[in-house]
C-alpha cells in the first residue's frame, strides 16, 4: 500500500519542476512603430531613431537573453540586462539609422533566449514612415571618369513631397562646378527637378566641389549637394601625386574603392 504514495509524492515533486519555464513577453507587441517621422530642416540630414522597448519575464524560471540578431546594419539593440528573474524586467533600448531614405521603412531584429527551446527566436519589427518635404535623388553627383579636356556629367532629381510649393532661391556651384539651371525656381507640390552639374578636365587629378542649395523657408538651412569624379590624361594615366588605394579581393569576392560619402551638412542651431 506504501506504493502509490510513493508514486503520488514523486509526482508531485517532479510537476512544478517540468512546469518551470521562463516566458518572454515584449511589452508593448511585437511590432514598434515610430510612426510618422518629419524631416523638415535638411533633405540630406541623416537620421537615427531611437527608443527604449521592456522585456519581462512572465514565467516562474530565470530568463536568459543568449543573443539578439539584427536584420541589417542600420539596426543597433542595446539590452541592459540578459538575464531576467521571474517577473523582473529589462529594457532594450534600439537605434535605427534610416540614413537618407524616405517613406515606409520596415526592419527586424530576433531575440533569442531559453524561453525558446526550439530555438526559432522572437522576431520584434521596426517600422517608421520617414517624410522628407524635399528629397534628392541620389545624394550627390557622381561624376564619371574622363580624360584631359573632356567633359564630365551628372544629374540630380529634387522632388516636393509637401503639400505647398517651395521656392529654390539659390543655387551656388562651386571649385569648377557647372550646373544647367538657375534661382529663382519654384517647386509646386508634386513637382520634381533635374539638375545637371558638369566639370571640364583641364589636368589630371581627383576633383571635388558642391552645389549649394537655399530654400525661401527658416526651417531649412542651406545644404549642399556634392560633386566628385576623376580626370585621367590623355593616354589613360592617373595623377602621379595621388596615392591610389588597391582593393582588397579575396577567393569569394573583390571589393572595389569608392569615393568617399559626402559629409552630412550642419543642422541650424
Amino acid at each position: 500500500m506504501k506504493r502509490p504514495f510513493s508514486l503520488l509524492a514523486a509526482f508531485l515533486l517532479v510537476t512544478p519542476l517540468a512546469l518551470a519555464q521562463p516566458k518572454l513577453e515584449i511589452v508593448g507587441g511585437e511590432t514598434y512603430d515610430w510612426g510618422k517621422v518629419v524631416v523638415k530642416n535638411n533633405p540630406l540630414k541623416l537620421v537615427t531613431l531611437e527608443s527604449e522597448v521592456t522585456l519581462k519575464n512572465t514565467g516562474n524560471k530565470t530568463l536568459i537573453i543568449d543573443t539578439i540578431r539584427v536584420g541589417c546594419g542600420c539596426t543597433t539593440p542595446t539590452l541592459e540586462s540578459k538575464v531576467i528573474e521571474p517577473g523582473k524586467s529589462t529594457k532594450l533600448r534600439i537605434g535605427l539609422n534610416v540614413g537618407l531614405n524616405s517613406g515606409e521603412q520596415v526592419k527586424n531584429l530576433t531575440i533569442y533566449s531559453n524561453a525558446d527551446p526550439q530555438n526559432t527566436g522572437r522576431i520584434m519589427y521596426l517600422k517608421a514612415n520617414v517624410v522628407r518635404p524635399i528629397t534628392v535623388q541620389p545624394s550627390s553627383f557622381t561624376m564619371p571618369e574622363i580624360k584631359v579636356g573632356e567633359v564630365a556629367r551628372s544629374s540630380v532629381t529634387l522632388k516636393n513631397n509637401d503639400t505647398r510649393p517651395y521656392t529654390i532661391s539659390m543655387l551656388f556651384p562651386t571649385k569648377g562646378i557647372t550646373i544647367d539651371k538657375h534661382a529663382p525656381i519654384t517647386l509646386n507640390p508634386g513637382d520634381t527637378l533635374q539638375i545637371t552639374a558638369t566639370f571640364e578636365g583641364k589636368e589630371r587629378g581627383y576633383y571635388n566641389g558642391n552645389v549649394i542649395i537655399k530654400i525661401d523657408d527658416p526651417d531649412y538651412v542651406p545644404f549642399e549637394i556634392a560633386a566628385y569624379g576623376n580626370v585621367k590624361g590623355l593616354d589613360g594615366s592617373d595623377d602621379p601625386s595621388v596615392i591610389k588605394i588597391t582593393p582588397v579581393s579575396s577567393t569569394n569576392k573583390k571589393e572595389s574603392a569608392t569615393a568617399p560619402a559626402p559629409e552630412p551638412p550642419r543642422r541650424k542651431k
